[in-house]
């Protein structure tokens, strides 16, 4: 599964990270945060419509534990700890990829680095509005899918991308994918698209085990500074702290 090889490729590295450790987390209703020590946060979307009522919430602390050991619980069941392991996954992924001069193109846009042609069918998994908008002007049809009833407007449920993705031309996954766990049969179904990406302030991971089942681009966010847990932490949705962060893509050689 691509958590597993992600957590793999980060133990991997285990020389640059082994004696790092969290030192900020935050839950939002919109987003999870986490810091490491060094200053690399990591963003995750709060699974909200799959964690249900507060007295699931987490089992453990968090300060003061190791990065690497926290990374691990985005294989969790608890949903509060996944999305905070996948957030820790995510800042040691771009801690990584400083480390190793990973070549990112800042300042793209994700509507403009997507290859979509006006006779193209589109499916968009996770309403990515702002997205969502530029692609039907550019499209023949637009599908879009939310697992959220709460954001869903005009969107239909993730239950029948099973009869769309295949048809699809141009897919279109959200990072959120990968912390409510349905990023590997998504890809899947998009096998015959000829163009796929995954995008949103959750794709901050590696990204070589996208690109290894089919991916064309990642665009992803790295955070500024700590600023963006305090946005965070009040609740705000991405639009509520772009200026915090800065946008990337990175295509598939």
């Amino acid at each position: 599964m691509i958590v597993d090889e992600l957590l793999d490729l980060i133990t991997k590295q285990r020389a640059h990270l082994e004696n790092l450790k969290l030192s900020r987390v935050c839950v939002g209703i919109c987003y999870t945060a986490a810091m490491i020590e060094n200053g690399y946060v990591g963003l995750c979307h709060t699974p909200m419509e799959d964690i249900g009522h507060p007295v699931g919430g987490p089992k453990r602390h968090f300060h003061g534990v190791k990065a690497l050991e926290t990374a691990q619980l985005a294989k969790s069941l608890n949903m509060i700890e996944r999305a905070v392991g996948v957030a820790m996954l995510n800042a040691l992924s771009q801690c990584v990829m400083d480390i190793g001069g990973r070549e990112r193109q800042f300042g793209v846009d994700v509507s403009d680095a997507i290859e979509v042609e006006e006779d193209d069918s589109v499916a968009v998994v996770g309403y990515i509005r702002p997205l969502v908008g530029k692609l039907r002007a550019k499209a023949r049809e637009v599908h879009v899918f939310e697992r959220d009833p709460q954001l869903r407007g005009d969107a239909l449920p993730d239950t029948f991308v099973e009869s769309i993705l295949p048809k699809a031309d141009v897919v279109v996954i959200s990072g959120a994918s990968l912390v409510n766990g349905t990023i590997d049969r998504l890809l899947e179904l998009s096998k015959k698209a000829k163009f796929v990406a995954v995008a949103g302030p959750t794709a901050g991971m590696l990204p070589e085990p996208l690109f290894e089942r089919g991916v064309n681009l990642v665009a992803g966010v790295r955070a500024k500074g700590s600023e963006v847990l305090e946005a965070v932490a009040e609740g705000k949705a991405f639009r509520g702290f772009k200026e915090l962060v800065e946008k990337y893509v990175m295509k598939k050689d």
